[in-house]
C-alpha cells in the first residue's frame, strides 16, 4: 500500500479545527482554535504521523531497507511506527532502552512484535550513545532519529503549515516541545508568532537544532517555565486542570505534552500577553497515553 492510499483509507487528512470558548480570552478579544490532530488516527495520531511521512516516502522508495529508530519501554514514536510498518508493509526495527527488558515486559511490547517490528533491547549507556546493536549485521536501514526528529521529520511538518494557513490565517501558533520538530518546521515552513512550551530542560537542544538546520528563529518564543521540575513528572495541579479542561471543552488532553502547553496558554492569558484581537491556533499533538505508564 502507497502512502497516498494509506492516508486516504486510515487517516483523518486534514484534521479538524475546532473553536473553542471561555470568558478569559473572550473578554480579551481573543480566538483560540484547536488543530485537531489528535484526531488523525487513534495509534499514529498527532505529530507521530506527522514527523514520520516523509521516512515513510523514502522507504517506499528504497523497499529493500528497514526504518530503524530509538525509543524507551513505552515510545508511541515506536509503537506508531510499527503500526504503520505493519500496515503497509515496511521493515521496522525498533531500538530498546534496557537491556533487562524483552518482548514480553509490557502491551507495548508485546504488540509491536506481533505487528513485526525486529525489537533489540540495549544499555542505557549504549542507548545514550545511540549504538547500532552488532546483531544487526549487514541489514540496511533509514534511520529516524529518537522522536522521530531530523531533516524530513521538520519536512513533514509542511503539510500541516499548509492545512492551517489554508483555513486560517492565525497572529500565533502554539505547541508543546519536546524535541522541538514540530515547533522548528512550522518556523521553516511559515515563519508566523511560534510559542513553543518546552516539556522538558533541553532549551540548548534545541537551539543547536535551530543552527543545525539554518532555521530563522526570530518569530519562535520558548518558555521554559511550566517544565515543572522534569519530563513527566506527576503534579496534581496538572492532573486537574486537564481534567478541568475536558469537562470544559469535551477534548481529552494529558499532563505531558498537550497538558503542559494549555496549562502555559491559560497562563499566558492571564497574564496578558497576546494582543487584543488575536487569533491564536493551538496543536494538539496527540500524546494521549494508550496504557497506564505509556507517554
Amino acid at each position: 500500500m502507497d502512502i497516498e492510499k494509506f492516508q486516504q483509507i486510515h487517516l483523518q487528512i486534514p484534521s479538524p479545527l475546532h473553536e473553542i470558548h471561555d470568558s478569559l480570552w473572550s473578554e480579551q478579544n481573543i480566538r483560540i482554535f484547536i488543530k485537531r490532530d489528535d484526531l488523525i488516527h487513534p495509534i499514529i495520531s498527532g505529530n507521530k504521523w506527522r514527523k514520520l511521512n516523509e521516512y515513510i516516502r523514502l522507504a517506499q522508495q528504497t523497499p529493500d531497507y528497514s526504518l530503524l529508530s530509538f525509543g524507551g519501554a513505552f515510545s508511541n514514536h515506536l509503537y506508531s511506527l510499527a503500526y504503520v510498518g505493519y500496515v503497509m508493509g515496511i521493515k521496522t526495527i525498533g531500538i530498546i532502552r534496557g537491556e533487562e527488558l524483552n518482548i514480553q515486559s509490557n502491551p507495548y511490547l508485546i504488540q509491536m512484535n506481533q505487528w513485526g517490528m525486529n525489537l533489540h533491547f540495549i544499555s542505557r549507556d549504549a542507548y545514550r550513545k545511540k549504538e547500532i546493536p552488532t546483531q544487526l549485521g549487514e541489514i540496511r536501514f533509514i534511520l529516524i532519529p529518537e522522536g522521530g526528529y531530523g531533516k524530513l521529520g521538520l519536512k513533514g511538518m509542511k503539510d500541516l503549515s499548509s492545512e492551517i494557513m489554508q483555513e486560517i490565517k492565525p497572529d500565533y501558533l502554539i505547541t508543546a516541545l519536546g524535541t522541538g520538530t514540530t515547533a522548528l518546521g512550522l518556523i521553516q515552513s511559515y515563519n508566523i508568532k511560534t510559542i513553543g512550551i518546552l516539556t522538558l530542560k533541553n532549551k540548548k537542544e534545541i537551539e543547536e537544532h535551530i543552527i543545525e538546520h539554518a532555521i530563522n528563529a526570530e518569530n519562535l518564543d520558548l518558555h521554559t517555565v511550566y517544565v515543572f521540575d522534569k519530563y513527566a513528572k506527576s503534579h496534581d495541579f496538572l492532573d486537574t486542570f486537564c481534567a478541568l479542561f475536558e469537562t470544559s471543552h469535551q477534548i481529552k488532553i494529558e499532563p505531558i505534552y498537550t497538558g503542559r502547553m494549555f496549562y502555559g496558554l491559560y497562563d499566558l492569558l492571564k497574564k496578558k500577553y497576546f494582543e487584543s484581537g488575536s487569533t491564536i491556533v493551538a496543536l494538539h499533538t496527540g500524546g494521549i497515553k494508550l496504557t497506564d505508564g505509556a507517554f
